[in-house]
């Protein structure tokens, strides 16, 4: 079965659940339909896990759920852990770093116009990841700002900051991204996902497609 989060055509916006960390946790996100679940490489948050575990749970994944590694300025024996699996880039690597990685590649920053068009140029970069100022705080990026630019980029947009279930809907009506991407969102509280707001959000999401 062909992954969702492989095509740049797709005709529905795709969801990616961030910060899975257990089996259950995970049989819940793709339950719920999500096209693709993060797991946080990076160390120092309440949703790290290790890269051999985050490696076991994805190679239990359904076909047509892609798995994405999360990581801030990572050794390269992460890289090379995770290599041919989806990349997300966090921190201040260079588009060095994006060209040497074998697999594709999610460039996360902070809402900037200058910094998407230079990522967005970039030939190693897959899809572009537009996130707060301060990524799981929970805080959404200007929106409206955002909306506002001449020339978007031409490269897949992935929403993410401050959406829920609560506001999921409203960010997709307005930015029409190709994805989003929620991790606090769903939280009871911080790295403790909620199963019934992580179906929630689905349910969002799919209700803003159709409208």
């Amino acid at each position: 079965m062909t992954r969702p989060w492989n095509q740049l055509d797709s005709t529905r916006t795709l969801i990616k659940i961030c910060g899975i960390r257990d089996e259950a946790t995970l049989a819940c996100a793709v339950d719920a339909g999500a096209d693709a679940v993060g797991f946080v490489l990076a160390p120092g948050s309440p949703r790290t896990i290790d890269v051999n575990d985050a490696i076991r749970l994805a190679e239990g994944l359904p076909d047509h759920v892609t798995a994405v590694g999360v990581v801030v300025d990572a050794e390269s024996e992460t890289h090379a852990a995770w290599s041919g699996r989806w990349l997300q880039l966090h921190g201040q690597e260079t588009e060095a770093i994006a060209a040497e990685y074998d697999g594709p590649i999610i460039r996360a920053m902070p809402f900037d116009p200058e910094a998407l068009n230079r990522w967005d140029r970039c030939a190693f970069v897959d899809r572009l990841l537009v996130d707060a100022p301060q990524p799981g705080s929970g805080r959404a990026f200007d929106h409206a700002a955002f909306a506002e630019i001449d020339e978007p980029p031409s490269t897949p947009i992935i929403v993410a900051g401050g959406l829920d279930p609560q506001t999921v809907g409203e960010a997709i009506e307005r930015l029409r991204p190709w994805a989003v991407d929620v991790s606090s969102g769903v939280e009871s509280e911080p790295g403790i996902k909620d199963p019934g707001m992580i179906m929630d959000f689905c349910r969002a999401v799919r209700k803003a497609d159709g409208s």
